[in-house]
């Protein structure tokens, strides 16, 4: 079967965060984490994959995160906004027509709410789990982040979907890290990709099967990590694990990918 291709895609610079063990155990050496943001350009409009943090916390993380920001070494520059990387892109906010929320933690679904005129797509059970979250997972969840205040519209998936009905960009199903979580692949002209969100964070454990201390379901976490594997190996697809910063160096960092 022949599928279609999206036109291309950009890693944004993203904002990062230092791990708390890794700090312990590293010092000054350890590395910074990022907080990644896609954006796929189709011939039917600019995708969006994930939303990374809030807007208004750019230049001052504590103002919105509080103590958090500190003890992650939070690192969220006003250059790391959206609007302005989709700017010198070429771009604005409007043309975004798809946003696809890997799940709705802080950290990816910030600015979610810049996007009321898009489509939003969240995974199954994500958003029940989002308003009511067990306490261990709690603190990882924002409400103002996807309030229904912001009119955001959202479209709740409970397989995996094609956004376009061309095999081009496709949405895939991985609960697990939590109930609703999603990864995207992304057909382009030279090379194909799955983009992780959090369906898991390193590629050791990518390697060993091994589910994240914060998933909700670890053996729902390791199917979809398996189903993972499956579809990337099937569609010959390189798998970027978006939390890896190995992995940012690996793919180039920031910047359009073919």
């Amino acid at each position: 079967m022949t599928h279609a291709v999206a036109s291309r895609m950009w890693a944004l610079e993203p904002a990062t965060y230092v791990s708390p063990a890794a700090a312990q155990l590293l010092g000054q050496e350890a590395p910074r984490i990022p907080f990644p943001v896609y954006l796929v350009e189709h011939a039917e409009g600019l995708v969006l994959f994930d939303a990374g943090l809030a807007p208004e916390a750019a230049g001052d993380p504590g103002s919105v995160y509080g103590e958090l920001a500190g003890r992650l070494c939070i690192d969220f520059a006003r250059e790391h906004l959206i609007e302005h990387q989709l700017q010198a892109l070429g771009f604005s906010l409007g043309e975004v027509t798809t946003v696809v929320a890997s799940h709705l933690h802080f950290d990816h679904a910030g600015a979610l709410k810049q996007f009321p005129h898009a489509r939003t797509l969240i995974g199954s059970g994500e958003m029940t789990y989002a308003l009511a979250p067990e306490r261990f997972a709690s603190g990882w969840y924002r409400r103002e982040d996807f309030d229904d205040v912001h009119g955001i519209r959202w479209q709740e998936i409970p397989c995996d979907h094609d956004l376009f009905g061309d095999g081009a960009v496709t949405a895939l199903h991985m609960p697990g890290h939590t109930p609703g979580s999603l990864a995207l692949m992304v057909r382009l002209p030279g090379s194909s990709y799955v983009l992780t969100g959090d369906v898991v964070h390193t590629r050791g454990a990518y390697e060993g099967e091994i589910a994240y201390h914060g998933d909700v379901d670890t053996v729902a976490a390791r199917q979809s990590l398996r189903k993972l594997k499956f579809l990337a190996d099937t569609h010959r697809a390189n798998v970027w694990i978006a939390h890896d910063p190995d992995d940012w160096v690996h793919w180039g960092g920031a910047g359009e990918k073919r």
